[in-house]
């Protein structure tokens, strides 16, 4: 999106944190400025010198994402407090085990609630999301934008298919991610008679977890752990697979459109997505594009993959309906225009909002 705003003439600064430490740059024109972070709690890194570099850049509109708390509250704040407008995309809740989970929940009644009244705008993925959020917090009904996820259909484009043995699984192995549900897979594997070999791309500190699953099932010379893999590497991977599976089993956290999932349809993969996957398992399912299952179900995975390995015609007829599905309703170039109309809504509400201060003082 943000090489798309360049290319329309638009300023953009993008300000993240330094991970992986020493990236390199985006590219098309988009400046990128990396913090250092000594911190990470979950997926946030805690980037001291964020609120410095908001008040020193002169921008007129930040753009920020829930949920990385410490990154989206102070970026609302800084705007708030310089006149200046601010959007939240907000994806889904955070969540956690134990103490986390309480920390979550403390957090989302008390800071983010403060956040998201303080936004300008705020942008779902989905009708779903609007009707939670609007119930939690009425006054956000006037400010919610709905616009779905989008995928660069250039980036990802169809290759050569595997050989109708090839399942992918892409996502992070830790325990803030395990609702992805890569344990539910395994065991329905381990039930799949037709040949096959699954590629998982990710790391995290319950990769070995996963690892004795395989051998305990016996799948060590059928599933593959790739690790973390860069741009190029996931493209092919996406590119070569003959069925990509998400079997997520918790909707609230994947938002409602998780981008693996879009990212693979546009390389022209079938997909098997569980209802945890969002809103994407409903309508992949409505398009033709792929198989949906129920959360955890491993009997009805084991089962779908077995469906769609014995059926190279219905892998194909899916592969083309993926493609097409994505880009009629998930296109980048539709999508940016979207957010460029809820940019201009907002950086109206701060001129207007800042005119009202003004008078009455």
């Amino acid at each position: 999106m943000c090489s798309r705003l360049v290319a329309l003439g638009d300023d953009v600064l993008v300000v993240c944190a330094d991970e992986p430490r020493g990236s390199g740059d985006a590219g098309d024109g988009v400046q990128v400025r990396r913090l250092p972070w000594r911190l990470k709690i979950a997926n946030t890194n805690i980037t001291p010198r964020l609120p410095w570099v908001l008040v020193q850049e002169p921008w007129d509109l930040v753009h920020t994402h829930l949920p990385t708390p410490w990154s989206a509250d102070w970026s609302v704040l800084v705007a708030r407090l310089l006149g200046r407008g601010s959007v939240v995309s907000y994806y889904n809740e955070i969540v956690g085990e134990g103490l986390a989970r309480r920390a979550a929940r403390l957090y989302a009644a008390t800071v983010q609630r403060l956040t998201l009244g303080l936004a300008d705008r705020v942008v779902v993925v989905s009708d779903a999301w609007r009707d939670q959020l609007v119930s939690a917090q009425p006054a956000l009904a006037d400010k919610i934008v709905v616009i779905p996820t989008g995928v660069d259909l250039v980036r990802y484009t169809p290759g050569e298919r595997g050989d109708g043995s090839q399942l992918l699984f892409v996502g992070i192995l830790d325990r803030f991610h395990r609702y992805k549900g890569l344990d539910v897979l395994l065991a329905a594997l381990a039930r799949v008679e037709a040949p096959f070999e699954l590629t998982i791309v990710g790391e995290g500190d319950l990769r070995g977890e996963y690892e004795r699953q395989r051998d305990h099932l016996g799948l060590h010379g059928r599933v593959r752990f790739a690790g973390r893999v860069d741009d190029d590497e996931l493209r092919e991977e996406y590119a070569r697979c003959d069925v990509y599976i998400l079997p997520s089993d918790f909707a609230p956290q994947e938002g409602g459109f998780t981008l693996t999932a879009l990212e693979a349809m546009a390389s022209g993969a079938p997909v098997i997505l569980a209802d945890g996957a969002g809103q994407v398992a409903v309508d992949a399912a409505e398009f033709g594009a792929g198989l949906r299952v129920r959360a955890g179900d491993v009997d009805g995975l084991a089962a779908a993959v077995t469906a769609l390995l014995g059926d190279a015609t219905e892998r194909c007829r899916m592969s083309a309906a993926a493609r097409a599905f994505v880009e009629r309703r998930h296109s980048w170039d539709a999508i940016t225009d979207e957010r460029r109309a809820v940019y201009a809504d907002a950086a109206r509400a701060a001129r207007e909002r800042r005119r009202g201060e003004r008078g009455i003082g």
